[in-house]
């Protein structure tokens, strides 16, 4: 599976760091075994059916789906709370960023989902997650590829962590 962006809250912010601190091979380890709290996927055209699912298996607390159309200004964002063998949960306001609401992330990220590369969208997500979180950290660039468990069991991470 490829998430456009993903991030460690907390304590699994707080892990990554530390095995980033003891070299590469524990930071790939860490990464392999431990799932993000938070995937963001943009849905131009329409949504990957069973993502979520996926998602909630591996172990990812939280899925962001922004919503738009190539062209247009308009954004909505969806937030989906997610647990292991159940449906997701919509969300009116995020419960890895507490307090955040769907409105809040289509006004700060809708400003620029026209006429920007898709880069430059995603790092509009990170700063939103960077601002109401400290010690959150990026874990996956877009072209990056997430196992389909809990290990990953080929490649290595696209992008290393960056500090909130």
């Amino acid at each position: 599976m490829e998430p456009d962006c993903a991030f460690y809250v907390g304590d699994r912010a707080r892990g990554c760091f530390a095995a980033q601190t003891e070299g590469e091979d524990a930071l790939d380890a860490y990464l392999e075994r431990t799932p993000p709290d938070l995937v963001v996927e943009v849905e131009i055209t329409h949504a990957n059916a069973g993502k979520a699912e996926r998602y909630a298996e591996m172990g990812v607390r939280e899925l962001w789906r922004l919503h738009g159309r190539k062209g247009r200004k308009e954004l909505r964002a969806e937030l989906l709370a997610l647990r292991a063998g159940h449906p997701p949960e919509r969300l009116d306001a995020s419960k890895v960023l507490e307090g955040l609401t769907p409105e809040d992330i289509s006004e700060a990220v809708g400003e620029m989902w026209a006429g920007h590369p898709p880069i430059e969208r995603m790092r509009a997500v990170e700063r939103i997650v960077q601002r109401r979180q400290d010690g959150s950290v990026r874990v996956r660039d877009e072209a990056a590829a997430y196992s389909a468990g809990p290990a990953a069991t080929e490649g290595t991470p696209g992008a290393r962590t960056a500090p909130a």
